[in-house]
C-alpha cells in the first residue's frame, strides 16, 4: 500500500471516530492539525495572537457545531488530504473573514473627525491628545475580543443587522449570538473601564 493510500484509510478511520464522537479522536485530531493551522492562520494574519484566538475558535467550532459531519472524502480532490483540505479552507476563509473586519475598523477610525481648523491650536492639540488616547484605548479593546464574538459585535452594532440576521448568516443558534454579543460587551467595557 502507497504512503498517499496509508494516509487516507487514516483520515477516513480518523473521520470515522470523529462521527462517532469519540473524544480520543478529537484530541488525536488536535494534535495532529494544530500547529499546522497555526501557522497557517499567523502567516495569513501577521499575528500570532489573532492567529491562536482564531484557530482556537475554529477547534471548539469543530467538535461543537460537529463540523467534521461536512466533511465527504468523496468530494475531496486530493484524496490523501481529506480532512486537511477542509480544515485549512475553513481556516483560510475565517482568516479572510477576520482580515476583512481589521479593514473594516480601520475604515471607522478613519472616518472620526478631525477637530475644525478654526479652533486655537492648544484646544486643537488638546483635543488631538484625547482623540489619540481614544482610538488606542478602542483598538486596544476590541483586538481583546476573540474573533467570533468581534465578529458578532460587528454584525451587530456596525452593520446593525438583528440577531436572527446575524445567526442565519454565520450559521448559529440566535442564543449563540446573544452570548457572544454579551462576550464582547463585557470584554469592551472592561478594558476601557481601565483606560
Amino acid at each position: 500500500m502507497t504512503t498517499a493510500n496509508l494516509l487516507y484509510e487514516e483520515d477516513l478511520t480518523l473521520l470515522e471516530q470523529l462521527k462517532a464522537e469519540d473524544p480520543g479522536a478529537f484530541a488525536f485530531f488536535y494534535g495532529k492539525y494544530r500547529k499546522y493551522l497555526m501557522i497557517a492562520a499567523t502567516s495569513m494574519l501577521g499575528n500570532e495572537v489573532e492567529a491562536q484566538d482564531l484557530v482556537q475558535e475554529f477547534f471548539i467550532d469543530f467538535w461543537e457545531r460537529q463540523l467534521y459531519m461536512r466533511i465527504d472524502p468523496a468530494q475531496s480532490k486530493n484524496r490523501e488530504m481529506v480532512i486537511r483540505n477542509y480544515v485549512h479552507k475553513v481556516v483560510y476563509n475565517r482568516c479572510i473573514d477576520k482580515l476583512a473586519q481589521r479593514k473594516t475598523q480601520e475604515q471607522r477610525i478613519a472616518q472620526i473627525p478631525v477637530p475644525d481648523e478654526a479652533v486655537p491650536p492648544q484646544i486643537r492639540m488638546e483635543a488631538d491628545e484625547r482623540h489619540r488616547e481614544l482610538l488606542w484605548s478602542l483598538n486596544t479593546a476590541i483586538a481583546r475580543i476573540p474573533p467570533l464574538s468581534a465578529q458578532v459585535f460587528e454584525l451587530s452594532y456596525i452593520q446593525h443587522k438583528s440577531r436572527m440576521e446575524i445567526a442565519l448568516q454565520m450559521g448559529v443558534s440566535p442564543h449563540t449570538v446573544k452570548n457572544q454579543l454579551l462576550r464582547a460587551m463585557k470584554i469592551l467595557r472592561s478594558h476601557l473601564k481601565k483606560g
